[in-house]
């Protein structure tokens, strides 16, 4: 009988440039740290995968691990999360226009994991409306970069 775990590098091996990488859970709290820092390394050597999104729900860092790992020019090109204070490489690259990154509240990014578990297209809330994640707003953009991109979330009436 064959085994349905495989390791960190294995896990590694199948996040294609392009593709979206989620994380959930609070500061390190659920990370897979092993498969983090082997994306990393993989994209340290062999320059993949790259072009990633990263969405988080809840900043899963500490300075150095969790979604720091992926804190690199070219590795992520649209960064997606609520919580920044533990991410002062990623702060940076916002800050510096590196990477199109965009805030939205944390509940709903977790809503909206199950959402996508489900199998559904999206999630529909209140949550945000009159506030800087309100597409009529500023839909959640955290700098200039991502100013120019087209709106990630909708208003519905």
């Amino acid at each position: 009988m064959s085994s349905k775990f495989i390791d960190a590098h294995q896990a590694a091996q199948r996040v294609a440039s392009g593709d979206t990488v989620c994380t959930v859970g609070m500061t390190l709290i659920g990370a897979a740290e092993s498969i983090l820092s082997a994306i990393e390394a993989r994209f340290l050597t062999a320059g993949e995968p790259r072009d990633l999104t990263l969405l988080h729900a809840a900043g899963q860092s500490d300075r150095q691990r969790g979604i720091q790992h992926f804190a690199h020019p070219g590795m992520v090109t649209r960064l997606i999360g609520s919580h920044w204070g533990l991410a002062p490489r990623w702060m940076a690259m916002i800050n510096n226009n590196e990477v199109e990154a965009w805030c939205l509240p944390q509940g709903q990014i977790v809503h909206l994991y199950s959402a996508m578990a489900a199998g559904l297209t999206g999630r529909l809330s209140p949550v945000g409306l009159g506030t800087f994640v309100d597409p009529r707003m500023e839909g959640g953009r955290m700098n200039a970069r991502t100013r120019e991109r087209p709106d990630l979330i909708e208003h519905v009436t």
